[in-house]
């Protein structure tokens, strides 16, 4: 029998190590979206048996989906994950100059309906931060937009990176 999708069978029984542990047999729905787990546990003994029991699951599962927000891809959770400014496709970087100088930039990236990759990126010391971090997340938002994809708004992208650029570079905090 295959499992189906987010509904997981649980077998507990005592054992040596914890003989007073109550038998628990049943199946649990684990849906996990925008940062919040959704669970619940259906007892074989509850429902009759194995089989009604996952009946039982399988319509909370299906009658749970449509009301919870849309999963991020794997794509996604990997670049969030690695988001050093807490806004995918932003970064904090500096740029040599050609003369062994080092720039600092606010770096973006992202891909059109084609999936090739777009960059732009905004000088810190042309802008300041605070603006070129502004003109970053607002251009993000503005081309996430336009290929219809989600997006925060700039206002919740600029005070997340704003913030994290100010403390892991607290060197160009005054560059405003």
């Amino acid at each position: 029998m295959r499992t189906p999708r987010n509904v997981y069978r649980i077998d507990i029984e005592p054992s040596d190590s914890f003989p007073g542990r109550h038998s628990t047999h049943g199946w649990q729905v684990r849906i996990r979206r925008a940062g919040t787990q959704h669970t619940k546990f259906f007892a074989d003994a509850k429902y009759g048996d194995r089989d009604k029991a996952l009946k039982a699951a399988e319509a909370f599962r299906d009658e749970l989906m449509p009301t919870l927000p849309e999963a991020d891809s794997a794509t996604e959770r990997s670049a969030q994950a690695r988001s050093k400014t807490g806004v995918v496709g932003l970064s904090f970087c500096t740029k040599d100059d050609g003369s062994g100088n080092h720039k600092p930039y606010v770096q973006l990236s992202w891909t059109d309906n084609d999936r090739k990759r777009k960059t732009a990126s905004y000088s810190v010391e042309r802008w300041g931060l605070r603006k070129a971090v502004w003109n970053g997340v607002s251009r993000l938002h503005k081309e996430r937009t336009e290929l219809g994809r989600k997006t925060d708004e700039p206002q919740d992208m600029f005070a997340t990176a704003y913030s994290r650029i100010v403390r892991d570079y607290p060197e160009h905090a005054g560059d405003d």
